[in-house]
């Protein structure tokens, strides 16, 4: 990495002073953790979590705890002018965002990925926090992982940016097949010098990467979903045409409270599709819009919910008529807005597109792989997305077929009006 500049490092000066007056005080914000040692060499952590268990055997398993590493103040000193150099890189984006609380920052997207751009334009690697675009300069980040996936001693650093103005540091020292991980997280103050907010070093539970480019660790042994301690970053890049299908007709969808990537239909069987639970996020993607619940509450217009439908889907107005249970006499159709009552609580992946392939019929198969974060895995369940463009060059649903025998888990389905 390169040295710091005379700017950055009066800064970082400020910034360490900062956190060393606060050591004196008695505690320091990094996550939910407290500072414990001497100022000369400090432990920045992560208190355990709380366990909700009454297994007495869970309470007393060490791999419950986070292992915090100590920190002297030459990794303080360094991590926290990586920081600042970095942020100074993209402080003239942030500046002209017009950002003026920097106790609620949301960032448009496309001033995160300019951010990223010119960090990235220093040989950084870099990733969003959004998940909506490759990491930048991956290349060496991921040959460290495959060296250390041999079992060879091997580190790599990378950055990442949200839309919450929060800059994230890690660097990765693998040993013996074990990872220590170093962290830290700041944002900018009023006058844009950068603030540390987070500063830790653990030695991990566990850690792998797969196959497809997914760094994968977890700070501690997971006593449950709300308490999850995996971290999951894509290292290796995602074809552009599969991530713009993706946020375009996958996403959107998703699994959650709807059956489309659910079940296995085609456009000789569509009966199997709940389109009532599938109307509001197609409105959504139709118009940009979250649906009024106060304005439906007792259905949704003939017109308006044909007229959505079609534009995904070559389907008969009589089709839908048949398929969603229309009310002839209100000229409606039923539809129930997502509550704490009508909704399975239960794990929910985020669908990934791995590969898309054009066919001379027009039509496009999209291969979709579930990543279940919780369970550490890149891919809970597969299944095949079946598209075709129309006239006006939108794609439209034709199928879906899921790989049922090789899957982890299929998140369940019931459709409101059951509950």
């Amino acid at each position: 990495m390169k040295k710091e500049n005379a700017g950055a490092a009066k800064i970082a000066a400020l910034i360490i002073a900062v956190v060393v007056a606060v050591s004196f005080s008695g505690c320091v914000k990094s996550g939910s953790g407290k500072e414990q040692g001497n100022p000369k060499e400090r432990r920045i952590q992560e208190e355990p979590a709380a366990s909700d268990s009454d297994d007495p055997e869970q309470e007393e398993n060490p791999d419950y705890e986070v292992k915090s590493i100590r920190m002297s103040d030459e990794e303080i000193e360094d991590i926290t002018g990586k920081l600042s150099h970095v942020m100074k890189k993209a402080e003239s984006i942030y500046a002209q965002s017009g950002i003026k609380e920097t106790s609620d920052v949301t960032l448009k997207e496309d001033n995160v990925h300019e951010m990223i751009d010119l960090i990235a334009g220093n040989g950084y690697a870099v990733i969003c926090g959004s998940r909506d675009d490759n990491m930048k300069n991956y290349e060496s980040v991921d040959e460290s992982l495959r060296k250390a996936k041999r079992g060879e001693t091997a580190d790599t650093e990378f950055y990442s940016v949200n839309i919450n103005g929060v800059f994230r540091y890690y660097r990765l020292a693998f040993k013996k097949g074990k990872l220590s991980v170093t962290f830290a997280s700041a944002g900018y103050q009023e006058d844009l010098r950068p603030a540390v907010r987070q500063m830790e070093k653990i030695r991990a539970y566990d850690w792998g990467y797969t196959e497809k480019g997914w760094l994968i660790w977890e700070k501690a042994l997971s006593r449950n979903q709300e308490m999850d301690m995996h971290m999951f970053y894509r290292v290796l890049p995602l074809d552009e045409m599969c991530r713009k299908i993706s946020e375009e007709y996958i996403e959107p969808v998703s699994y959650f409270s709807n059956n489309l990537f659910l079940v296995d239909w085609d456009m000789e069987n569509p009966e199997k599709i709940e389109f009532n639970d599938l109307f509001d996020a197609l409105y959504a993607m139709d118009t940009g819009m979250k649906l009024d619940k106060e304005k439906y509450e007792n259905g949704i217009p003939e017109e308006l919910f044909e007229n959505t439908i079609e534009r995904y889907f070559d389907i008969s107005d009589e089709q839908i008529k048949q398929y969603a249970d229309y009310n002839r006499e209100k000229g409606t159709y039923p539809w129930l807005a997502v509550s704490a009552w009508n909704r399975l609580p239960q794990l929910q992946p985020f669908p990934e597109v791995v590969k898309c392939e054009e066919h001379d019929d027009g039509t496009l198969s999209v291969y979709v792989e579930a990543v279940l974060v919780e369970s550490g895995r890149d891919c809970s369940f597969r299944h095949v997305v079946t598209l075709k463009k129309d006239e006006k060059g939108n794609y439209k649903y034709r199928g879906n077929q899921v790989d049922e025998e090789n899957a982890y888990w299929i998140p369940k389905y019931r459709a409101r009006r059951q509950f």
